[in-house]
């Protein structure tokens, strides 16, 4: 599966080159042998006068465990910042459903002990109501979805 998430990664990047004004730029995975080196995320967003940094998962499941969110620690360090949205876009791909999860609702959600985004539970609404999950406008095509990120950009940050 990991060819869907970096073909997934290719199609959010040209989604977000669709918005005016935008700026994305793919932080490439360090390779070489440098143990213990990581990025902070996949890609880093600027549409002013927000900047993104955006992780991006892909899930067959019908959830999403923090546990695969191995850039978790490096996120929260950009929380509290004007100006600046962190977090992951999830695309659960078998139902056809993308969501912003900001660092914030993350790290909120692993305080009040849940291990995972359910999808299940955002469309039915029955997560709490102070946790803030986006959905992603987006129209299923043959296999990709064409999303209108720029959401994300409108909502009260």
């Amino acid at each position: 599966m990991d060819t869907l998430g970096k073909k997934y990664e290719e199609k959010f990047k040209s989604d977000w080159e669709k918005v005016p004004n935008t700026s994305i730029d793919r932080l490439y995975d360090p390779v070489g042998g440098y143990g213990g080196i990581s990025n902070i995320c996949d890609f880093i967003i600027y549409n002013y006068p927000h900047i993104i940094y955006a992780e991006c998962k892909t899930t067959k499941d019908n959830t999403f465990p923090f546990s695969r969110l191995s850039q978790y620690e490096k996120l929260k360090t950009k929380t509290g910042i004007k100006g600046v949205i962190a977090g992951v876009f999830i695309w659960f791909y078998d139902k056809d459903k993308v969501f912003f999860v900001p660092i914030e609702t993350c790290k909120h959600m692993i305080e009040d002990g849940e291990k995972s985004v359910n999808c299940k539970k955002i469309v039915e609404n029955k997560y709490k109501s102070e946790y803030r999950i986006i959905e992603i406008p987006s129209v299923k095509k043959r296999v990709f979805m064409d999303s209108d990120y720029s959401v994300v950009l409108r909502e009260e940050n």
